[in-house]
């Protein structure tokens, strides 16, 4: 199978913004993409920012509306205000905005363009390789909205450097939240996932996508002793995400093994496996992002669910949390289609910041 690499645009002239100020330089990139529209294009691309609105459970039907008709209860989502965070595909799950499919080659670049200026390069290279992921699930023939085509970008709210708006982007198996309010980042919460996980690319390379998630779990499960790892392998199955999109309450007290009884270089693996998702928003915030989580580290759990192995090149089909006072990780390996390593489930939140409301969920 093959995937098709997405390109971004050069920001247009007059548009370079300096380094240090990464809301200016996502505002422009976002001004640029909204230029390129016509009419009808941004009356689908540009919605409303209720600033102060509650993240809330939706259900959808098939058609992909909310609320109306025969609500189908398997296909959950998070409304927060006019944006819906969902992993469903596109045509369970309709999310807000143009979808790429509906975007001139221009308009494709100028919103990769925006993408590039909001996340770091290791964080754009994963989104592009669940993107190619799902593409190559497209050509082997589904049954609903899937593939480049169906991915969704939407700008809530009128993009500024020390305003409060968001961006929001994502299909089957990948939903991002930037928000940005007075000049600081949030991509809290956001999903990742892949399905399949391994797939040959255009150029015939093998990718494997969330491979650091993985390795670098069973890593820091390979380091601890056996009385570690008694605490922080649970002695019940976990098989799905805990705290997926639409679970809005309060996180449940953590499990497994607490920070304060690992190593530091366990600690140092922890904060590595953390870096997979605070690391895939701009340097300039994922850098005090992780310097909150290194701090909090005694206090947050490593919890596992599943073997204890996996075969090398492949990602295994355990799950595993992370759980702090600031933080939710989850990986979780689906059975759906009949291997669970080739497809997982992610989930990166803060409870205590949840769209940067800087509230409890």
């Amino acid at each position: 199978m093959t995937a098709l690499l997405l390109t971004a645009a050069p920001l247009l002239p007059g548009t370079a913004i300096a380094q240090d100020n990464p809301a200016a330089e996502i505002a422009s990139a976002a001004q640029a993409y909204l230029d390129t529209l016509d009419r009808d294009q941004l009356g689908a691309a540009m919605l409303p920012f209720p600033s102060t609105a509650v993240p809330a459970q939706a259900e959808f039907s098939r058609s992909g509306g909310g609320g109306g008709g025969r609500p189908a209860s398997n296909f959950t989502g998070e409304r927060y205000g006019a944006s819906v965070w969902s992993n469903y595909p596109a045509s369970d799950v309709l999310r807000p905005g143009l979808p790429l499919g509906d975007m001139t080659e221009e308009q494709r670049a100028a919103a990769m363009a925006l993408l590039q200026a909001a996340l770091s390069p290791e964080g754009y290279a994963k989104v592009q390789q669940i993107i190619a992921s799902d593409q190559a699930l497209h050509e082997g023939g589904t049954n609903y909205a899937s593939g480049t085509d169906a991915y969704v970008l939407g700008i809530f709210g009128t993009p500024s450097e020390d305003g409060n708006w968001m961006m929001q982007f994502g299909a089957h198996h990948l939903g991002l939240n930037l928000v940005i309010r007075g000049g600081d980042g949030t991509l809290t919460p956001t999903m990742t996932g892949a399905q399949p996980a391994q797939y040959t690319d255009a150029e015939g390379n093998a990718v494997r996508v969330l491979a650091d998630e993985n390795d670098k779990a069973f890593a820091l499960l390979d380091s601890l002793t056996e009385d570690q790892r008694a605490k922080a392998v649970l002695g019940y199955e976990v098989n799905d995400l805990v705290y997926g999109p639409g679970a809005t309450g309060a996180p449940m007290m953590p499990e497994g093994l607490q920070g304060s009884d690992m190593t530091e270089e366990q600690q140092a693996l922890m904060i590595d496996i953390i870096s997979e998702w605070a690391g895939i928003v701009t340097e300039d915030w994922a850098a005090p992002r992780l310097d909150q989580l290194r701090a909090d580290l005694d206090e947050t759990w490593f919890a596992w669910s599943g073997p204890l192995t996996h075969e090398d090149g492949r990602n295994g089909s355990s799950y595993y949390r992370i759980q702090g006072p600031r933080l939710v990780i989850e990986f979780s390996p689906q059975g759906v289609g009949g291997d669970p390593t080739n497809h997982v489930h992610t989930v990166y939140r803060d409870p205590t910041n949840a769209y940067g409301l800087g509230t409890a969920q």
